[in-house]
């Protein structure tokens, strides 16, 4: 089911927010250029998640996409394939023929590029699989076993990089190519004294590495045998995550609310199964007070002289989908129950009193995510339908893999 854009105020100003910058980004984000993958990740997987589609020809998108892919057939290192972060790095000068010498995969990238492509339909034949795996592979690093940096001409290294490259293998059903008992040696390292999981071993535990940790066990089949539904461990790592809650969510203990947040720590308590302790009460009324009702998106906190951003709009509707109970709530709703009770949640909420305008956003926001809202798969942070695309990809993948056995 797709619903309305107008069926409600909320939903229609996210769409067209949203919609806008699968087009053409704002001046404000030209220092983000080599991010570009990444930020049409943010908006398609966000219109996704409210179950629209981007108003732009989706083959242009997904050609677009595939401009960006770094293949070994180009004569290119093997060691940099995978999907750059932006043109800058493979500019052609004079009689170059091939790929700049600094023309190199980010991995976070790689990601950034298989979920938006998986997400508009693609079936991943122009990819060079091979070769993306082996450019994944290379940034592993030797000092710093399960450790991955970002590019092989990227000196970042840390917790992020470590899911980045699992949750692409993963979902390019290669993850035999890793070496996970060092992946989830590092993880281990990497656990804090309170609970939670540092970007560094010796470093504070932070919301956003600990989700990274969790999910790149989860992929790998660890998560459970790492921390075991009985353990103290996982207890204490339940009770640091709700700890995190104000009214919305910070990443550190003693640090202001954030709403990018809301996906870290709702996504890391869903894989534990523990989503359900969340207050979403306090929650819905941090994120509909940093709703940006002039522009559409959702800022990082409450604040007007912050602007709405892809990031922060895309973490926190990921975040509040975590907290669906289930698909069945939006399955049995034709489109015009959907529209009536979208509307019939704010009837009697709307007027001049500064009290009753945040209880009409509050209440638009527990409708998105009761009536619209695809559920998210955490360990991808991809809609289920999305995943089950994966899942399908997989079966295919290793058909045709058998089948070559077997001639």
């Amino acid at each position: 089911m797709i619903a309305n854009p107008q069926m409600s105020p909320l939903l229609g100003k996210l769409t067209k927010y949203l919609r806008r910058l699968t087009g053409i980004l704002p001046e404000a984000m030209t220092s983000l250029d080599s991010n570009r993958l990444v930020l049409l990740f943010f908006d398609v997987e966000s219109l996704e998640i409210l179950r629209m589609k981007p108003d732009v020809d989706v083959s242009e998108l997904i050609d677009w996409i595939y401009s960006y892919h770094i293949k070994s057939a180009d004569g290119t290192n093997p060691n940099c394939c995978g999907f750059r972060g932006s043109m800058d790095s493979g500019l052609r000068t004079g009689g170059m023929s091939k790929d700049a010498p600094y023309d190199f995969s980010h991995v976070t990238m790689v990601y950034a590029a298989l979920c938006t492509l998986i997400t508009l339909g693609d079936d991943l034949s122009r990819l060079d699989k091979q070769g993306t795996v082996a450019g994944i592979v290379a940034l592993q690093c030797p000092d710093e076993p399960g450790l991955f940096q970002a590019g092989l001409f990227c000196p970042e290294r840390d917790m992020r990089f470590v899911f980045s490259a699992v949750a692409s293998c993963y979902i390019l059903d290669s993850l035999s190519s890793l070496d996970t008992e060092a992946i989830v040696g590092f993880i281990g390292r990497s656990l804090t004294h309170d609970g939670g999981f540092a970007q560094l071993p010796g470093l504070e535990a932070h919301a956003g590495a600990t989700y990274c940790a969790l999910a790149s066990l989860a992929c790998l089949n660890r998560l459970e045998s790492f921390l075991p539904a009985s353990s103290r461990a996982r207890e204490r790592l339940v009770k640091w995550l709700l700890s995190l809650q104000d009214k919305g969510f910070h990443g550190r203990p003693h640090k202001p609310d954030d709403t990018c947040y809301t996906y870290w720590v709702c996504a890391s308590l869903k894989l534990l199964g523990c989503e359900k302790f969340v207050d979403q009460d306090r929650l819905l009324q941090f994120v509909s007070s940093a709703w940006d009702e002039c522009v559409g998106g959702i800022r990082k906190i409450p604040d007007p002289s912050y602007p709405s951003d892809p990031l922060h709009t895309f973490l926190c509707l990921s975040g509040l989908a975590c907290l669906k109970p289930s698909e069945s709530a939006t399955s049995d709703l034709s489109l015009e129950d959907l529209r009536a009770t979208l509307h019939e949640s704010v009837a009697g909420a709307i007027g001049d009193d500064d009290k009753q305008d945040s209880e009409e956003r509050v209440e638009l926001f527990r409708s998105l995510l009761a009536n619209v809202m695809h559920q998210i798969h955490p360990e991808l942070n991809v809609t289920e339908p999305t995943f089950r695309r994966i899942q399908e990809l997989h079966r295919k993948w290793r058909g045709i893999d058998a089948t070559k056995r077997e001639s």
